[in-house]
């Protein structure tokens, strides 16, 4: 097909002016910015700083760690006194005297005012103590261990619990740490 003259002139007109209307871009050269990076000497800084910052608190954690454990032993004794007395109360004065399974099982159950243990209505009183003995959070264990003195001695290598039956009289056995299987104490205490 054949276009006349100035109809073809236009149409090369516009086809050249739509490229020199579209610029060709050239990539400039990157600028090469400088990034500061730390020097050595900066980050041995913080390190000390944050070891010098770390010395001074982990010792301080540790210290409420072992109070928390403290004020709980001492809720925990106070519970099981208040268990103590409140049997005796109601067993004219006598304090439990059954010892089980490193437990006091007259806390625990319901019993007559006798002190048996029993389950049926002819056993009204108690429990004193829910479910079981409290853990001792010093040691980690709710054993409870018969003292033949009042006050017991050597309480700092005992574990659990330390009651004497005679007296209705408790104490927290004070060891700290992981104690041996079966363990009442310490050995060479």
């Amino acid at each position: 097909m054949q276009l006349s003259g100035t109809l073809r002139s236009t149409m090369l007109q516009r086809d050249s002016s739509r490229c020199e209307q579209t610029p060709v871009r050239t990539k400039k050269p990157a600028k090469r910015s400088r990034r500061r990076a730390f020097t050595l000497i900066e980050v041995l800084m913080v390190v000390t700083t944050l070891a010098i910052i770390a010395g001074v608190v982990i010792p301080q954690v540790g210290s409420v760690i072992d109070d928390a454990r403290h004020a709980t032993m001492l809720a925990q004794l106070s519970e099981l006194t208040l268990a103590v007395e409140r049997y005796q109360i109601d067993h004219e004065g006598r304090a439990p005297d059954l010892m089980t399974d490193r437990s006091l099982p007259q806390l625990i159950n319901h019993t007559n005012i006798q002190g048996a243990v029993g389950t049926t209505s002819s056993y009204p009183l108690g429990p004193y103590v829910r479910n079981r003995m409290p853990v001792n959070p010093l040691n980690g264990t709710s054993d409870v261990f018969r003292s033949n003195s009042a006050p017991p001695t050597n309480l700092t290598s005992r574990v659990g619990w330390v009651y004497h039956p005679e007296t209705g009289q408790i104490w927290a056995g004070l060891y700290q740490g992981v104690v041996p299987n079966g363990a009442t104490s310490l050995p060479g205490n």
